[in-house]
Order: C-alpha cells, then structure tokens, then sequence
C-alpha cells in the first residue's frame, strides 16, 4: 500500500473515469435545457388543471398541476411540467370553478417556459 494509506488505481480506470466525469459534465446541459415550467402569472386565479396537447389536436396530456405539492397552480407559482419534449402546444387550463380555457401555440422550442395571465383566461366557459 503506498503511503498516506490510500491505493492508487490502475491509469486505465483513471482515464475511463475521467472520461466519463467529462461525458456526464458535457450532458449536464442538456438535461437542464429539457426541464419546462410554467408560470401563473394571473392576479387571483388558481389553476387545478393544466393539460397540453401538440398544437391543433386534441391529444391532451396529464394533468400536469398535479405535480404541484397541493395539486394547484397558484398565483405567482411555478409549476415543473413532467414528460414533455421541446415543441408547439396548445394548452388547456382549468380553474377552481370548472371555467375551461384553451391557450393557442405555445412554443416550447426554444424557451421552456410559459406564463398563464389573466388575459389567456379571458375566454373561459
């Protein structure tokens, strides 16, 4: 054992590990550009349900504000949207009341974010 008590690794595994260090370094990125987020920007309006679809069909999603810790999306909140890729959606948002509204062309291919205002619930029925 040499000395200071610790066992010095063979230089293969030394370069592998280095290696890989690196790889997961370079990817760490990448998995932070793929997380999506949602912002309430509204002044009063709790949202219980938040659905997306690819734009222009119906294919609605999970309730993603189920992934709040109460399962709301409150003013002034930021929801983490769960098992998206980067694309076009439209968005259909539900409130306390069961008021209905669909947002129109949400572009998540660049910004992983959108925000919920008051003027998006407008519509609602």
């Amino acid at each position: 054992m040499p000395k200071g008590g610790t066992i010095d690794m063979p230089r293969r595994v030394r370069v592998l590990a280095v290696a890989l260090a690196a790889l997961l370094g370079a990817a760490a990125p990448a998995w932070a550009a793929e997380k999506f987020f949602a912002f309430n920007l509204t002044t009063a309006t709790d949202i219980v349900g938040l659905f997306l679809a690819p734009e222009g069909t119906q294919d609605w999603g999970p309730n993603q504000a189920l992934n709040d810790a109460d399962s709301v999306l409150q003013p002034s909140e930021r929801l983490k949207l769960i098992g998206l890729q980067r694309g076009r959606f439209d968005v259909k948002l539900q409130d306390r009341a069961g008021h209905i509204c669909i947002k129109h062309g949400i572009d998540l291919t660049r910004d992983p974010t959108f925000d919920v205002r008051d003027a998006d619930l407008a519509d609602c029925h």
